[in-house]
């Protein structure tokens, strides 16, 4: 977005631009857009063609948005479909999601993501909001890994369950549990949970779910999985 373009605006009218822009790129994001061309993105559908570089916000403006249209009913939830529906558009866009050939050796993250599903399922076919936790719990990385799981559980605000969310939640605490990096407090604290075994069941399947070409059910068969147990519950 460089060139002459027009004449500056006044500055009330800059911030309110700024903030418009911001408020489009957050709905993007949580569409399943990447963070930095859902700036860029919105600021041409904002800006109708040319935007000041100085008033395409940053990246924590966005987040903070992020949050606040997760909250306001605009995320995920606000998708056309039925939740599940819902969930697997905010799951999709982890295919575009490189992992690090140094330390994994999937090629992205949704086929982690899968793996980790198909695991948890072996040990808890009936748990539909374990497994719902397993197939969501990286989807913050597709909007912005610096805060990933704040972002993805605002971003699914209204899809999943509390207990759903927990995990996703506590599932780095798990993983320094299962390290011995956790403190002795939060041990106490985990360890005196309701669903303490089954929050390490998911770190240890996340610790696992690095595996190439691993025989996965697809994005659909997963989702199909979920919508069955929770008919089963109706």
């Amino acid at each position: 977005m460089t060139g002459a373009g027009p004449a500056p605006e006044p500055a009330g009218e800059q911030d309110k631009l700024r903030r418009q822009i911001a408020e489009e790129a957050a709905r993007l994001v949580a569409r399943g857009g990447d963070s930095e061309r859902a700036r860029y993105r919105a600021a041409r559908r904002v800006g109708h063609g040319w935007v000041p570089p100085d008033q395409i916000p940053e990246h924590d403006e966005v987040r903070r948005e992020l949050h606040r249209v997760a909250d306001t009913g605009h995320g995920f939830a606000a998708l056309v479909g039925d939740r599940f529906d819902r969930i697997a558009a905010a799951v999709a866009p982890l295919a575009a999601v490189r992992t690090d050939p140094a330390r994994h050796v999937e090629t992205d993250a949704l086929e982690h993501a899968l793996q980790v599903f198909d695991l948890v399922r072996d040990e808890r076919p009936f748990d539909e909001e374990l497994l719902t936790a397993a197939l969501v719990h990286d989807v913050g990385r597709a909007i912005d890994r610096a805060d990933a799981i704040g972002v993805g559980l605002a971003a699914l605000s209204g899809l999943v369950t509390p207990r759903t969310a927990w995990f996703v939640e506590t599932l780095p605490a798990a993983r320094a549990y299962r390290d011995g990096t956790l403190g002795q407090r939060a041990r106490h604290r985990l360890e005196a949970h309701a669903d303490f075994e089954d929050v390490l069941l998911l770190a240890d399947a996340d610790r696992r779910a690095h595996v190439r070409d691993a025989a996965t059910p697809s994005l659909d068969d997963a989702i199909a999985t979920l919508r069955e147990l929770a008919d089963d519950d109706a």
